[in-house]
């Protein structure tokens, strides 16, 4: 008998798997459903039925399922599973629903199908945890501890979730579940030997027992733990009159289960005591309540497989009681075992291929669903890239075009501020520079973003002095410094080594973004730049970067969105203008190098950034290479230098800059001008515009190669040097000035390639 058991425990606990992952509703109302000879005990309801009468319906089917859990008639239960949550849905009572759960898990539990009570119960927990019903919270976590009960080895965490919902119990007054929970707990300590914390619990369930009337199952229940908790503490004589009395109770009921629990006690007593004569008796009744637990068992299970895996086959006659009565008489007299095991397997093999042919129709639309999503993918992707490719065109096309101009603007008011019959218009040719760099400060911003998104800010790394490289970008904001009334202190420092090797370009981005903007919202204050030396190396060291300043500061509410793209410090009066785009550059510059940026703020006492880089130390032998002589611009004096420009203000800068150092200069409209003048003169270097009319700088490098490889040729261009610097350089030229430039950076680049070494590495190049 155990062992059918067993076997269709198994079959039920597969069915019923498959059976509560389904999500398909069920019609209640249906006349063909085999489960209308249960439904005979409950109030009729249709499809007319009012909401009052299917709740009515509802709480006599919670009631119902109750009652036959605690008989354990488990077998109607699971057949009126699915139709009772369905109702239970009806009734618009989310109480209703989750005590319909409850029961269910509850029983599937005693049938060792574990799986399915468990997915039951945790979703009865986060709804209750959604809505923060802490009823329902106190019902969920005591389901999931019974089924922690009956996994062995989870005592402990047994206990500990009951204990949990005591408190939760007492918060909300719930008498009955109080009762259930120390019950539990007594029965619970008893299985792990502990009569001590039993007693405590023991006496709890008293208490509760009686505010709640004595139930007979609840009391019976509560003696046979009373009984085990007193044998534990050796002492048989009272144990015995607690066994008793759960026998009493349970006598000539359908309560078989705690009738057989209060019979085993008393044997167990019996046994302490010695007692053969008794034991003998008892074991006699036992054995007799035993087998009609294992007989009613097994009906309740077989009842559970037929009615859920023949429902289609058999519906009609399933209708009838006498057929029901009469499997149920065939299968108490193990008549048909056999055949009910072939069922048995065919239904399960049937359900296996149901779910393979389900998922294959699922895994089939999902393919086709992919197909799709790819097909828009691919599309989406051609048009981000059509759009890159667009918006590539369009900032080099605006670089190009604004900072041909600015060149003319930028390099026309250098000259005429060092022109002294215009000394007393210094102060407007100063503010026309400003103006000036400050647009292009803004078109740097726009364009420096767009290398960071794209991917293609400059990753190259070389030798720079930190202290020279921060002394050159706190002299470009003295006019700003100036007009704002600060004082700006740079303390670096004295560890820090003479040389670093790095990506100085970043660094410089970084350190001028910062600087710049607590030079722009710092009014008569001050600006500290500090410069520490964390941890220091033989190759390498760990710097921290510090730009604080005394300005008006920022709000805290603010403070996570500064580093947004386009957002302003103080967008709200608009006081300050400019892209917006400094500090988010600074972020993702940082960000590329392995690094972050943090801020402090307080709203009226300024503002502090902090960063940390990490630079590798240029020893004094790999100093030995770099030429310093490239500093000393006054080998620029008598040099022949041939500049190709079509824009004639670009031209008037370009020769008044050279002129000034004493150079001998001309000019050549196009690239067709140069090659033929490079032909008929011998030019010491060629400044070479890229974009010319009637032949382009890249053109006409080409052609001057041919018969003249080691002329140094500086490119001349207002585009972003990383769009075409492979095609400068494949062309033949050697380097590279972006307009508008620094006066002193043009002087010593077009110095350091009129060097023997740049000529040879050329060569070697070539």
């Amino acid at each position: 008998m155990k062992l059918l058991t067993k076997t269709l425990v198994v079959l039920a606990s597969l069915f019923n798997l498959y059976a509560f992952c389904q999500e398909e509703s069920v019609d209640f109302d249906s006349d063909a459903s085999p489960l209308s000879v249960i439904q005979e005990g409950l109030p009729k309801i249709s499809t007319d039925s009012t909401s009052t009468e299917i709740t009515t319906h509802v709480e006599a089917m919670l009631d119902w399922m109750t009652q036959e859990h605690y008989k354990s008639n488990y077998a109607p239960i699971l057949i009126y599973a699915e139709k009772g949550l369905a109702l239970a849905r009806k009734s618009n009572n989310e109480q209703h629903i989750h005590d319909a759960r409850s029961v269910i898990g509850n029983t599937l539990i005693r049938i060792k199908d574990t799986v399915s009570a468990k997915k039951l119960f945790l979703k009865s927990l986060r709804e209750a945890q959604d809505t923060n019903d802490s009823s329902i919270i106190l019902k969920s976590k005591g389901n999931l501890a019974n089924i922690y009960y009956y996994t062995e080895g989870y005592k402990n965490r047994t206990v500990k979730i009951y204990l949990e919902c005591v408190e939760i119990a007492k918060r909300l007054k719930d008498t009955t579940r109080l009762f259930i929970l120390h019950h539990n707990l007594s029965r619970a300590f008893n299985e792990t030997k502990n009569p001590d914390r039993s007693a405590y619990h023991v006496k709890e369930t008293e208490k509760y027992l009686s505010l709640i009337g004595n139930p007979p199952h609840y009391k019976a229940s509560h003696l046979h733990n009373k009984g085990r908790m007193l044998l534990l503490l050796d002492k048989p004589n009272e144990a015995i009159k607690n066994f008793q009395e759960t026998i009493d109770i349970c006598e000539n009921t359908e309560f078989t289960e705690a009738l057989i629990e209060g019979y085993t006690g008393y044997k167990e007593a019996l046994e302490m005591k010695k007692d053969y004569q008794g034991i003998f008796e008892i074991s006699k009744k036992l054995e007799f309540y035993q087998k009609k637990k294992d007989e009613d068992e097994a009906k309740s299970i077989i009842e559970s497989v037929s009615a859920k895996l023949n429902v289609e086959r058999f519906k009609d006659q399933i209708k009838s009681k006498e057929l029901e009565k009469k499997l149920l008489v065939e299968q108490a007299e193990r008549k048909n075992i056999l055949l009910l095991l072939i069922a048995g397997i065919v239904v399960f093999l049937m359900v296996i291929l149901a779910i393979l042919y389900h998922a294959y129709k699922r895994r089939k639309l999902l393919v086709s669903d992919l197909r799709v999503k790819n097909k828009q993918y691919l599309k989406a992707k051609e048009e981000s890239d059509q759009l890159t490719q667009a918006k590539a065109k369009f900032f080099a096309t605006v670089s190009h075009e604004l900072r041909t101009p600015l060149y003319g603007v930028i390099g026309l008011s250098s000259i005429l501020m060092e022109n002294k019959d215009l000394k007393k218009h210094e102060k407007d040719l100063k503010s026309l520079k400003f103006s000036a760099n400050y647009l292009l400060a803004l078109i740097n911003d726009l364009l420096q973003f767009n290398k960071i998104e794209n991917d293609s800010f400059t990753k190259e790394e070389g030798p720079f002095d930190l202290r020279e490289q921060i002394s050159t970008i706190i002299s470009s904001f003295e006019y700003i410094r100036l007009q704002h009334n600060n004082n700006i202190d740079v303390n670096i420092s004295d560890k820090l080594p003479r040389l670093l090797k790095g990506n100085s370009v970043r660094l410089s981005q970084i350190l001028m973004n910062l600087i710049g903007n607590a030079c722009k919202f710092t009014e008569d204050g001050d600006i500290n730049v500090f410069v520490n030396v964390i941890e220091l190396h033989d190759n390498d060291v760990k710097l921290e970067f510090i730009i604080q300043d005394t300005g008006h500061g920022i709000e805290k509410s603010k403070l996570k969105n500064i580093f947004d793209e386009f957002t302003q410090l103080d967008a709200l009066t608009n006081t300050y203008q400019g892209t917006g785009l400094g500090l988010s550059i600074v972020s993702k510059l940082l960000e590329q190098a392995g690094s972050s940026i943090s801020v402090e703020s307080e709203l009226g006492e300024g503002s502090t950034f902090k960063f940390i880089l990490s630079l590798d130390v240029v020893s004094l032998n790999e100093n030995e290479h770099i030429n310093t002589s490239f500093s000393n611009t006054n080998q620029l004096a008598k040099k022949y230098i041939l500049v190709v420009e079509d824009n004639r203000i670009n031209q008037t800068v370009t020769r008044k800059i050279l002129e000034n150092s004493q150079v001998k200069c001309e000019i050549a409209q196009n690239g067709q001008e140069a090659v033929d003048m490079v032909k008929a003169n011998d030019y010491d270097l060629v400044l070479m515009d890229i974009n010319m009319p009637v032949k382009n700088g890249i053109e006409a490098t080409k052609e001057i190669r041919e018969f003249n490889e080691v002329l140094p040729i500086i490119a001349l261009t207002a585009v972003e040097i990383e769009e075409q610097k492979h095609r400068i350089f494949q062309s033949g030229m050697n380097d590279i000035i972006v307009k508008p430039y620094d006066i002193d950076l043009f002087k010593k680049i077009i110095v350091k390639n009129l060097t023997n070494t740049v000529v040879n590495n050329f060569r070697k190049l070539a």
